[in-house]
């Protein structure tokens, strides 16, 4: 009895590896007969594995990014309007702001007056006016935007009496005022007037003197 074998001298070990009991080596893995089926499976693993990254780590960000893009116009128009809120509520605050101020200032003057102002002599009227100042001939239309001038315009009464006894205390009611800080600081003398008045009758003191005072506000 014969035992024929077959050799393969350009594999060797081809039959035993086939067998599994010698293992591939990975030039063989690719270039034997079932290298493309192999092949074909790595690629699928890869572009599986690729996929599987692409959607777990690149895609939500891009996601994210894209929906913060899609809201910058909103946000901005949101900021937009909130920007003209707080513009708004600022030049309310600044309006507020000064009209406490002339409020305080208003209130010290009346203060300083009634302190200043003599027991013969009777307030009728205080009055503040803002007015533009006078054009001078010969010069070019002030600009819209030059500030208005401030005058304080006082109007007071006293019995007429033979002598100058309401001279004398006209001139000392000016003079205290104009010695005040809260007035000097902020005014000056500019004009002032006196003149008959209507006869008040014996009850209310015979004929009057009309006082006139005008302070100016000095220039900044």
């Amino acid at each position: 009895m014969s035992t024929r074998f077959r050799v393969d001298l350009l594999h060797p070990g081809g039959d035993l590896r086939q067998m599994g009991w010698v293992a591939q080596s990975w030039a063989e893995w690719f270039t034997s007969p079932d290298a493309p089926r192999r092949l074909a499976m790595f690629s699928l693993s890869c572009a599986a594995v690729l996929v599987v990254i692409l959607v777990a780590v690149i895609l939500p960000p891009y996601w994210r990014l894209s929906s913060d893009l899609n809201a910058v116009p909103g946000l901005r128009r949101d900021l937009t309007a909130r920007q003209t809120d707080v513009d708004l509520l600022k030049s309310n605050l600044e309006a507020l702001s000064e009209e406490a101020r002339r409020q305080i200032r208003w209130g010290e003057l009346l203060a300083t007056l009634s302190q200043q102002v003599p027991p013969v002599i009777r307030l009728q009227v205080v009055d503040a006016l803002r007015a533009a100042p006078p054009r001078v001939a010969g010069q070019p239309q002030p600009a819209p935007a030059a500030r208005a001038e401030s005058t304080l315009r006082i109007e007071a009464v006293t019995p007429l009496r033979p002598g100058s006894p309401p001279l004398l205390e006209v001139a000392q009611f000016m003079a205290g005022l104009m010695r005040d800080p809260t007035v000097s600081k902020r005014f000056q003398l500019g004009s002032w007037e006196m003149k008959p008045g209507p006869d008040a009758g014996a009850g209310g003191g015979g004929q009057l003197l009309n006082i006139i005072i005008v302070l100016a506000e000095r220039p900044q």
